[in-house]
């Protein structure tokens, strides 16, 4: 038994009940062990729930930082494009971590409000810098229409946040050629004419 085994189960519960919903005894039912056990890493039903977010935070950052890497050089539509197309492969990768995001942010824990606000911002601080050296990159060398680099930003974050809610709607082949139509139509809105 570890901790990374209860942080799974837990995942797994909150993101199928919401934190409400979930019980220690059924994550315990999960990992095979008693409930009682669970305080030994996690004292309280909210202390797991925490870590459970900040795994998940933890492992989507990390898809960033590694994503970033890899796109680094390539032309600038092709690194936003890149970033939209493998967030959402990577939302379909990781089923679990995409239910238990989208459940707390739009469902959160009453106690958790103000530290879902928190982490929230430190994941976009986290993104949005890189956004924006890329979208001023973009406007200096002519791909991008000149125009407030903030504005951009927001609509890219609706553009990848609507992405995360109609997924869900689709089967993933039709999803596919609706993210091609999507993102064409983006492209056209921000590129230089």
């Amino acid at each position: 038994m570890t901790a990374h085994a209860i942080l799974q189960a837990a995942l797994s519960e909150f993101a199928e009940k919401g934190f409400e919903g979930a019980s220690l005894a059924g994550i315990a039912q999960l990992v095979g062990i008693k409930k009682q056990s669970i305080a030994t890493y996690f004292p309280k039903k909210e202390d797991l729930f925490i870590a459970a977010f900040q795994e998940m935070a933890r492992h989507y950052i990390e898809f960033l930082d590694q994503l970033y890497k890899e796109i680094l050089g390539t032309p600038v539509e092709a690194r936003l494009r890149e970033i939209v197309y493998r967030t959402y492969y990577y939302r379909v990768e990781y089923p679990v971590l995409t239910a238990f995001y989208k459940r707390s942010v739009q469902f959160p824990a009453p106690f958790f409000q103000e530290m879902l606000e928190q982490q929230i911002s430190m994941m976009e601080q986290r993104s949005a810098a890189f956004y924006r050296a890329v979208f001023e990159e973009g406007m200096n060398s002519g791909e991008i229409r000149r125009q407030h680099t903030e504005s951009l930003l927001s609509a890219y974050y609706c553009l990848q946040d609507g992405i995360a809610m109609q997924m869900f709607f689709y089967n993933q082949e039709e999803f596919g050629r609706r993210l091609k139509d999507i993102w064409e139509i983006f492209w056209a809105g921000i590129k230089q004419i």
